[in-house]
């Protein structure tokens, strides 16, 4: 018996928790992309996070807003970094917090 419910346990952390990795991996992917992407070339900051934000909402990412996006300028590149973090209601007074934190990639001028 207490093996089902260690068993139940887990698996409700799991279907609780994992749309929040998958938009960890959507936000991820969104910033791979970007370092290939034409329209960052010549972009200001805000245009920067404008795309960033559309290529977000059509892959259904709510967690992420502009104040999550980072954009340090340089000379020659700009880094950009997302980091958010998003809670889960597990059960009674228990919430989870998931931190991402290690998403950042550099782009051109």
């Amino acid at each position: 018996m207490m093996l089902l419910a260690l068993g139940a346990f887990v698996l409700a952390m799991v279907f609780k928790l994992f749309p929040f990795y998958l938009e960890g991996f959507k936000v991820s992917s969104t910033l791979k992309g970007l370092s290939s992407d034409t329209r960052v070339e010549g972009a200001s900051d805000r245009q920067v996070k404008d795309l960033i934000l559309k290529k977000l909402q059509v892959d259904d990412v709510d967690t992420v807003t502009s104040e999550h996006i980072k954009i340090d300028s340089s000379a020659q590149k700009r880094s950009v970094s997302i980091e958010y973090e998003a809670r889960v209601h597990m059960f009674g007074n228990i919430d989870a917090v998931v931190v991402f934190g290690d998403n950042a990639v550099e782009i051109g001028r």
